[in-house]
């Protein structure tokens, strides 16, 4: 018997606990002159907002204070490979990257970086997080514009697109995943 169609509460719930237990995404920036770079990043998520932490001495850092559309990709695949497929899930977000300047917030990236990376605990990374303009450790909290969501558990290639609240905690609506797409 098939899997049925999940609700949207459902598949946020999905969507939340992939974030919160993959370690890894693939985040997309924009350079000066239009070109996507992409880099393998540290991801943790409150809800649906994910936040990366990065370094004011690099490229990502510089890209998101000029654009700050970014895309990324977080992804769940079994360590059988081929054999696990049934499980694979992932998740294509397009959002804004915005850097983080309230002390709160940033002490809340923290906090969830730590119960989401227990080798942090082994580690000094996060010791002297500070305001932007205090140290050279940021973190940007991206907000979900729109993505997809692909579930291999409900069946093999099982995608569907969804748009987000204007404040990016929400799943407001979903769009299969054949037809075009574009946020109302």
């Amino acid at each position: 018997m098939p899997t049925p169609e999940p609700t949207l509460p459902e598949i946020q719930e999905a969507i939340t606990d992939l974030l919160r237990t993959e370690q890894l995404a693939t985040l997309a920036t924009v350079d000066a002159e239009g070109r996507p770079s992409a880099s393998a990043m540290h991801i943790t998520a409150d809800g649906l907002i994910a936040y990366m932490h990065t370094f004011q001495s690099n490229r990502k850092h510089t890209q998101m204070q000029q654009n700050s559309n970014v895309s990324y990709v977080a992804s769940y695949f079994p360590p059988d490979g081929y054999t696990g497929r049934a499980d694979i899930r992932s998740l294509q977000i397009q959002g804004r990257a915005t850097l983080v300047t309230d002390s709160a917030e940033i002490q809340r990236a923290v906090q969830l970086s730590f119960e989401q990376f227990p080798w942090l605990a082994d580690t000094s990374l996060y010791n002297n997080v500070k305001l932007p303009d205090q140290g050279q450790q940021v973190f940007y909290r991206i907000d979900p514009i729109r993505g997809l969501w692909s579930d291999h558990r409900i069946r093999q290639l099982w995608r569907i697109h969804l748009d987000f609240s204007l404040d990016g905690r929400t799943i407001t609506a979903t769009h299969p995943y054949n037809t075009p797409h574009r946020r109302a």
